[in-house]
């Protein structure tokens, strides 16, 4: 009876338990599949990736030069600006200098003029 039943397992389980085999081999073969073209589409967006990050730095590489050379312009044009200012500066201390000497010198010879 023992024998029996055993070989009726054998004859019922067996070919049920290769049928799930197989069943779980066909959905491995599917996921590996799945997988690899999951993999396939993030290696593909990190490419597109890579080359919008490039864009990108491309972009504010260019920005920060025309910045930079738009500050040396600014730089240049308050420095010309500057120099022209200080020689208008310096030329009217000039001419408040001699004026004032001029007056001194004027106000000296009244105070002797007035005191003799």
């Amino acid at each position: 009876m023992i024998e029996e039943i055993k070989e009726l397992l054998q004859s019922f389980l067996a070919p049920q338990l290769e049928s799930i085999r197989g069943d779980i081999r066909a959905l491995d073969t599917k996921l590996e599949a799945k997988i690899e073209s999951v993999e396939t589409k993030i290696a593909a967006l990190d490419m597109k990736l890579d080359v919008k990050i490039g864009t990108v730095d491309m972009k504010v590489d260019s920005y920060r030069r025309e910045f930079l050379s738009e500050i040396h312009r600014v730089e240049q044009t308050l420095s010309t600006n500057f120099v022209r200012l200080e020689q208008k500066v310096d030329l009217s201390l000039g001419a408040m200098v001699e004026k004032m000497d001029l007056f001194r010198r004027e106000m000296l010879a009244e105070i002797k003029a007035a005191s003799k």
